[in-house]
């Protein structure tokens, strides 16, 4: 992100001690990433730019969790705690409430198109579908099991994490039946978040107690365990498509921004943000670049 809008996207009272923070990460731009995450323990959304800076955006309480962007850079976020969905607008600092009456709202995903959204709730075991338009809430997947960790290949199908299965499933995107899943004869430990990388074309998964990424084929049958022993809790992990995940690590009450290469294999430590749960890579343009396989979010 450019300097220019780096000062678009952060109100006035944060640019001051920002750019201070962030001086000695922009010696080396080449290796800034930049992400917005979500502090569960402290109920806030925060800036992060690695390797060393973190800033409260805003204050939002009752214990927010998955976050992804929507178009325009909208920061789409879900309150677990109060079981609603909301959008804020990272220039004007609006929050909008896009659903409520939920009851543990997770995990998000951006749609193909990006006019819609699926939401895991694990609280009643439902995934819903969210249109951001008009704020239309349907249930798109009616159980019996819980889903997380849900995610879009560029092909346009939809894959999630299903906790009683200790499955990676494939799911259609239109009836929200299960068409597929990782051997139930190979079950995966613990697993919490879920993100596709069109580096390698394959599913990337966390487990949140086997210190292992779980490196998966997109037709589920091939699974490759990676150790991953940088934190003892994996959270969300996303993909940058250029080689790179970035999981959220915890010990205790400490969590951390965690650097996987595909490439090397090697693994790092970025930032150290207590209470972080979930993380988004920030992108500019009008859409999430190359998270929804349409052709609209496509080369942004």
């Amino acid at each position: 992100m450019q300097m220019g809008q780096l000062s678009r996207f952060l109100s006035n009272g944060l640019k001051s001690v920002l750019l201070l923070a962030m001086a000695a990460t922009f010696s080396n731009s080449a290796l800034a990433a930049e992400f917005v995450g979500t502090n569960i323990n402290s109920g806030q959304i925060v800036y992060i730019a690695t390797p060393r800076t973190s800033v409260t955006m805003t204050t939002t309480g009752s214990k927010p969790d998955g976050v992804i962007l929507g178009p325009y850079q909208q920061i789409i976020y879900a309150l677990s705690g109060a079981g609603t969905v909301h959008t804020l607008n990272p220039y004007t600092r609006i929050d909008t409430t896009l659903a409520s009456g939920l009851t543990t709202p997770t995990d998000l995903v951006m749609e193909p198109g990006c006019k819609t959204i699926l939401v895991s709730d694990i609280g009643v075991n439902k995934l819903y579908r969210i249109t951001l338009s008009t704020h239309a809430v349907t249930t798109f997947y009616n159980g019996p099991d819980k889903i997380q960790g849900l995610t879009y290949d560029t092909s346009g199908n939809l894959f999630a994490v299903d906790n009683q299965l200790n499955a990676i499933v494939q799911i259609d995107p239109t009836s929200g039946s299960i068409l597929n899943q990782t051997s139930a004869g190979t079950p995966l430990t613990s697993l919490e978040g879920l993100t596709y990388d069109a580096y390698t074309g394959q599913l990337f998964a966390t487990s949140n107690s086997g210190q292992v990424l779980y490196q998966v084929t997109t037709d589920l049958s091939t699974i490759t365990t990676i150790s991953f022993t940088a934190e003892p809790v994996l959270h969300g992990i996303i993909s940058d498509n250029n080689g790179n995940l970035y999981v959220v690590g915890a010990n205790g009450s400490s969590s951390f921004v965690l650097q996987y290469s595909v490439i090397t294999g090697t693994e790092q430590t970025l930032n150290n943000v207590p209470g972080l749960e979930d993380i988004v890579q920030i992108y500019f343009g009008p859409c999430q670049k190359g998270r929804t396989g349409d052709s609209a979010c496509s080369g942004l």
